[in-house]
């Protein structure tokens, strides 16, 4: 992001606390009442939705490239499926790079 776009999210933050304080409420819980608590609230869960998924894509889902070859089946859609990949050559990539 630009400069610019940091100074005008700042901006946006600021206006939105002070207008928080001007807008009458009753607040359903104790820290309801907190200035800016909703806010930190917001960017706290995204950063964790971050954190985690990046996590998670990183030690649950992705492989390594010889995974399906060390593991008995290098085709993943026929692992799968039972049906060999028909873009693949007896199921296994070929030497030209496919």
């Amino acid at each position: 992001m630009r400069r610019w776009h940091w100074w005008l999210l700042g901006a946006v933050v600021a206006v939105t606390l002070v207008a928080e304080q001007f807008a009458h409420s009753d607040h359903d819980y104790w820290f309801s009442g907190i200035p800016g608590f909703w806010v930190a609230f917001g960017f706290a869960g995204c950063v964790a939705i971050i954190v985690l998924s990046k996590w998670y894509g990183k030690h649950g889902v992705q492989r390594d490239e010889d995974y399906y070859a060390r593991h008995g089946d290098a085709d993943p859609h026929r692992a799968r499926t039972g049906i060999p990949d028909p873009a693949l050559e007896d199921g296994m990539p070929g030497e030209d790079g496919r």
